[in-house]
């Protein structure tokens, strides 16, 4: 019967043990749940924000990739327009001056029509130079000057692009323009088809059709529609 009776005693003691030892392992479940839910709710933040910053690096690549691939296409077009269309040259030396400077930057239309009174951008004959210079004479035109007066086909021209050096030179008794006729240049009385007169604006330091004589159709690039540069200077002739 003792013995009977110890072994309930013990039964009851370890039943009311393993009830009191209960509670404990189920709060360190808890604890330790959370704390891998801390884990991996801090691993998914991490995750989280790594996607972002590789989706973010992702986008820049792809926008500066396409930036620089319409860089590059336009400037091919670009290129290719500046064959056929038009040109950017530059002005070198002093034979337009004031109208145009050595070093400005101009716009050519290689389409445009050519007009009395344009300017155009040349080849220079017998020469790999090209320089801007302006159509006073079209072909089938008779052209003289005689006392500083251009006259076409017999009616006197007026120049207004070089009026006030006209003005100038005159007052200090000389002319702006030496005469002469086409025949003087050419030994005929009308420039021949596909010819055109040209001369500079700084008539008495310009080197022109005076000297290089008439110049073919083919040598004429475009028509010079405006002064680019320098910005302040920006005009449309």
């Amino acid at each position: 019967m003792e013995s009977q009776k110890r072994t309930a005693k013990k039964k009851k003691y370890r039943a009311n043990q393993n009830q009191k030892r209960k509670p404990k392992n189920v709060k360190q479940q808890k604890n330790s749940s959370s704390k891998i839910k801390k884990r991996r709710t801090g691993k998914s933040k991490k995750t989280l924000m790594e996607a972002k910053k590789r989706r973010k690096n992702r986008k820049r690549k792809i926008f500066l990739l396409e930036f620089l691939g319409a860089i590059a296409i336009t400037s091919i077009l670009v290129f290719f327009m500046s064959l056929f269309l038009f040109s950017l040259p530059k002005v070198e030396g002093y034979s337009m001056v004031s109208t145009l400077r050595d070093g400005d930057r101009v716009y050519v239309n290689k389409i445009g029509k050519l007009k009395t009174f344009e300017l155009v951008y040349v080849q220079i004959p017998g020469t790999k130079e090209k320089e801007v210079r302006r159509i006073i004479g079209m072909p089938g035109q008779r052209v003289t000057y005689k006392n500083d007066q251009l006259q076409i086909d017999g009616q006197d021209r007026e120049e207004k692009f070089i009026f006030d050096e006209k003005q100038t030179s005159q007052e200090n008794g000389r002319l702006y323009t030496d005469d002469f006729s086409i025949f003087t240049l050419t030994g005929t009385s009308k420039i021949p088809e596909g010819k055109y007169l040209l001369l500079g604006d700084n008539r008495p330091y310009s080197v022109d059709s005076r000297q290089y004589g008439l110049v073919d159709r083919k040598d004429i690039i475009g028509v010079v529609e405006m002064r680019i540069l320098p910005l302040h200077l920006l005009q449309r002739f």
